[in-house]
């Protein structure tokens, strides 16, 4: 163990100045990578935000009086669909726009509670269920209107997906790069000690006795360029949780959970070392057949 560290340190020390720039290169790539999945939690956990707060807000007639729209209420709330229902009524209604509007004296002035319409605000447990109970309340008695805003949740779908897309697009040809960077580099370390080789395999020395130095030295590119990178994510993403900022995450498919942004990104750490050590093997794995032939 001790002949296979000796042996690699020695590659790395005659080869200092590629080493550094290698593990640069690749330390960016590693680095795009956490920001990008970081970029995918966050967009997922305000998707997830957005649809917990979309409602239906049905308001009524004036001459449908509140009684009607509590029996109405206690009919809805036997939908399985529907996770709450509260009721505003014209005087909660007023209250509310008195609170929005409170600097403007002079608008309120000339409203009282009657202008306000009476309302049920409505949650259910999927986001999906929003658009058809739209459409079969809309036509209910005594409605005068249904809203919801569908398209705020379907345009940050949408915003969403062109960054995923983008962001996979880089991610993947960043990573190509530094496995490219891995081959080119142990190409040229296998390319420096050519005599070496040969002479050890002239006196008997196994396929694997040669490549285990050269694949510990690939992985060792992949792993020491994750970990730098993961080391500014982490920094990064436990200054943004601790001055406030999402420090209160929702967790993407599991109801009820919250998180930091600090402590997703030692997750995040983790697959990027996992995807390092990964990338170095197969990457120097792939210089020994090729240009070994073994």
């Amino acid at each position: 163990m001790s002949n296979l560290m000796n042996s690699m340190l020695a590659n790395l020390k005659r080869e200092r100045l590629l080493v550094i720039t290698n593990i640069v290169v690749m330390s960016i790539s590693f680095l795009v990578l956490g920001i990008f999945t970081s970029v995918i939690f966050l967009s997922q956990s305000m998707l997830k935000y957005l649809e917990n707060q979309a409602q239906l807000m049905v308001f009524f007639k004036d001459e449908f009086v509140e009684e009607k729209i509590l029996k109405y209420k206690t009919e809805l709330e036997k939908d399985e669909r529907v996770l709450s229902i509260s009721y505003v009524s014209k005087e909660d209604a007023f209250n509310i726009f008195t609170e929005a509007n409170k600097d403007e004296p002079i608008l309120l002035e000339s409203l009282s509670s009657d202008i306000l319409p009476a309302s049920l605000e409505i949650r259910t447990k999927d986001v999906r269920d929003l658009a058809p109970m739209a459409e079969s309340i809309s036509k209910a008695e005594g409605v005068e209107e249904v809203k919801f805003f569908e398209d705020v949740i379907d345009r940050f779908r949408s915003i969403s997906l062109v960054v995923h897309i983008v962001g996979f697009v880089l991610v993947g040809l960043l990573l190509l790069v530094s496995y490219s960077i891995v081959l080119a580099t142990l190409r040229m370390t296998i390319s420096a000690k050519g005599k070496e080789l040969e002479i050890q395999r002239l006196v008997g020395a196994s396929d694997a006795f040669i490549k285990r130095p050269l694949l510990v030295q690939g992985i060792f590119f992949g792993i020491a360029s994750a970990l730098v990178s993961s080391i500014v994510l982490i920094t990064v993403s436990f200054i943004l949780s601790s001055s406030g900022l999402y420090s209160n995450l929702n967790v993407p498919f599991i109801p009820g959970a919250k998180t930091s942004l600090g402590v997703f990104s030692l997750f995040d750490s983790l697959l990027i070392l996992i995807s390092g050590g990964v990338l170095g093997y197969f990457g120097s794995l792939s210089a020994v057949k090729r240009y070994l032939k073994i």
